[in-house]
């Protein structure tokens, strides 16, 4: 009996050897704010990680029902093997009402006031989960945007995102849509072996540079209407289960099946 509950014990122990450690999105933020560095590897990341409540946040322009405003990420963030429970959030709309707008449901016509944020150094989400939303629309990414491995449970939302430097989104799996609608490539960027779950919106995406989609699956509909390819587009052994739209796109499509 000695033995086994000793052996029991032996197996707790180990077990909560293994278990992630847990860390508040609030003293990530205070670190950010504070312009330090953040290097995260193996963490739970609890509550929402909110960039655009920094303290540096400007207001771009204003109107009378309307203001937009703008936070600048000034140091590196790299999370690997990371989840994230709450929402990580680059953009959002606040209503005049002070409610928070379901910007996937509708788009915004009326007044209130839209928060973005700005990345002037690497942003390295490698691995990661992420469980709830994750909203960059607007988001300029100064320098290299690394995304790879990553699982994005909810809708992710990248719409009208600048990538400046080289970008890589390898090995995604993206759970609902996948928005890039309006997104800017300046440099090259791989979507290689990506698995898309929902529908994967690129219509109006700028490549100005090479872009590759070799190995990837699009289950539901992939949009790539308008879509600007300068540089060519790689498709090799590409999976499109659903619908694609390529009307009015331009550029050099390499396609192998």
């Amino acid at each position: 009996m000695k033995r086994l509950l000793g052996l029991m014990l032996a197996v707790v122990v180990a077990t909560s050897g293994y278990a992630q450690k847990e860390v508040p999105a609030s003293e990530i933020f205070r670190a950010i704010d504070q312009n330090k560095s953040v290097q995260y590897d193996g963490i739970v990341v609890t509550g929402d990680l909110d960039f655009t409540e920094l303290s540096n946040r400007k207001v771009k322009k204003e109107k009378s029902a309307w203001a937009e405003v703008k936070t600048v990420v000034e140091v590196p963030v790299v999370f690997r093997n990371c989840i994230f429970k709450g929402d990580v959030i680059a953009y959002k709309h606040i209503e005049e009402n002070g409610r928070r707008s379901k910007v996937f449901v509708v788009e915004i016509t009326g007044g209130g006031t839209t928060y973005s944020a700005d990345f002037r150094e690497n942003v390295v989400f490698e691995n990661c989960t992420f469980e709830n939303g994750s909203e960059f629309k607007y988001s300029t990414f100064s320098k290299e945007a690394r995304f790879g491995g990553s699982k994005f449970a909810q809708q992710a939302n990248f719409k009208y995102a600048n990538f400046r430097k080289g970008t890589d989104f390898t090995g995604i799996s993206f759970g609902d849509y996948a928005n890039f609608k309006y997104a800017d490539f300046s440099a090259t960027a791989h979507f290689d072996e990506v698995r898309f779950r929902d529908n994967a919106d690129f219509k109006y995406a700028n490549f100005s540079n090479k872009v590759s989609f070799r190995n990837a699956r699009f289950q539901r509909n992939a949009d790539f209407k308008y879509a600007d390819f300068h540089n060519g587009v790689a498709f090799e052994k590409t999976d499109f289960d659903g619908s694609v739209d390529f009307k009015y796109s331009n550029g050099k499509r390499y396609v192998s099946r």
